[in-house]
């Protein structure tokens, strides 16, 4: 079975590292398996291929913001996937991320759909069925149509322009009819796309996996704590996100319950110097870039009392997997699937913006035993549900169905 994967980063945010984790899963199979990108950090993964590059992603991401338009540009880039496509004839093409200034989204459904290829598309946000929003927060304009954005300047954001309607209705006609399975990791996210002018596609929900050999419990919690500088005596509170200049991550609330909480030590990994002025001088945060080491960012997940993400709009947080493999409960705001992802113990959800609720769940965590799963028997429990095989044999499954099908 030849097998392609899309989507815009390899391995780079939460939706790249399910990428990234179905390839290896299928390299070890017998399958010739691809994935193709255009942003992030070149792998060091085999049949892994970038397609796009930075500068016409920069130009993309120009027209878009000038245009209003987002998913209309990158012909060179497309017209090179379209080859590469040809070139390896993929008994299935598996669709991620579509969104992100890289591709020419009708171009290639035209591609796909003239010659009949199967394809399946996991949808990790909410971009494939509203006007232009990744996330849709309290808007519900989507479900008969766009236009008049209340959230114009989100990602991916227009400079002025709002041609939400009309890329909804393009949207609609481009795929509405879908014939391919779409999965998405949540729920949650599934009862929206149910919704939306989707919901006569064929939708199942398979959940995300990580790789719980590299994301893993340790009972060497101490001695990884001297490793970093850090004492074991501590209360160490961790976030992690791929940039916290993204508003929708939350990193207010952290900041705040930094204040209260000026006994314990906030690690927060993945901050950008954009948002230097936000730290004010607030002694016991720690801010650092993003680690690109997964078992030194393992190392960290599992030394911390407690994982906090605190977003205002989520899918299906990868970083939660991540916290809960190494044996570290969470605690955030119950929006998207984070409340489907702490059930049965794993943590703490409480309403969306009360940092009241927000700082009395991580202290709860902290200093009330019993209150919520901890260390090996969290862990354990996150192999059974999320594990990286787990996640491929669902896929591999799906896969075969789809080629039975034809």
């Amino acid at each position: 079975m030849k097998v392609l994967q899309i989507s815009s980063h390899y391995d780079w945010g939460g939706a790249a590292r399910v990428v990234a984790t179905l390839h290896r899963q299928w390299l070890t199979k017998d399958m010739e398996a691809y994935a193709a990108y255009s942003r992030g950090i070149a792998p060091e993964d085999r049949n892994v291929f970038r397609f796009g590059t930075k500068l016409e992603v920069c130009f993309s991401a120009m027209l878009s913001r000038i245009t209003g338009r987002n998913g209309y540009f990158n012909h060179r880039s497309t017209a090179r996937l379209i080859r590469k496509i040809e070139q390896i004839q993929p008994d299935i093409i598996h669709m991620h991320v579509l969104h992100g200034y890289y591709i020419n989204v009708p171009m290639l459904f035209h591609y796909i759909n003239k010659n009949k290829i199967p394809y399946i598309w996991t949808m990790h946000d909410c971009h494939a069925f509203t006007g232009n929003c990744g996330y849709f927060f309290d808007c519900r304009r989507w479900e008969d149509g766009c236009g008049d954005c209340p959230y114009l300047r989100n990602y991916p954001k227009s400079i002025w322009i709002d041609d939400t309607a009309r890329m909804w209705l393009h949207k609609k006609a481009l795929y509405g009819n879908t014939k391919g399975k779409i999965v998405v990791p949540s729920q949650w996210l599934l009862e929206e796309v149910k919704k939306s002018f989707l919901g006569n596609a064929d939708c199942r929900v398979i959940p995300n996996g990580i790789d719980t050999t590299v994301f893993a419990y340790s009972q060497e919690k101490n001695i990884l704590r001297e490793k970093h500088g850090y004492s074991s005596e501590e209360k160490i509170i961790l976030g992690v996100a791929v940039g916290y200049q993204d508003q929708r991550k939350g990193v207010e609330y952290i900041l705040r319950l930094a204040e209260e909480l000026k006994e314990a030590r906030i690690v927060l990994i993945g901050w950008n110097e954009s948002r230097k002025s936000l730290k004010k001088e607030l002694t016991n945060v720690v801010i650092m870039k993003t680690i690109q080491d997964k078992k030194i960012l393992a190392e960290y997940y599992a030394m911390a009392d407690v994982f906090v993400i605190p977003s205002l709009a989520e899918n299906y947080a990868t970083t939660v997997l991540e916290a809960m493999a190494c044996g570290t409960p969470v605690v955030g705001f119950d929006v998207g699937g984070i409340g489907q992802q702490l059930k049965d113990g794993g943590g703490l959800t409480v309403p969306l913006g009360d940092q009241e609720a927000f700082n009395r769940a991580v202290r709860r965590v902290i200093y009330e035993e019993g209150s919520v799963l901890k260390g090996e028997t969290l862990a354990e429990k996150l192999r059974k549900t999320n594990a990286a095989d787990k996640m491929s044999k669902e896929y591999l499954a799906l896969y075969e169905q789809v080629l039975a099908e034809i």
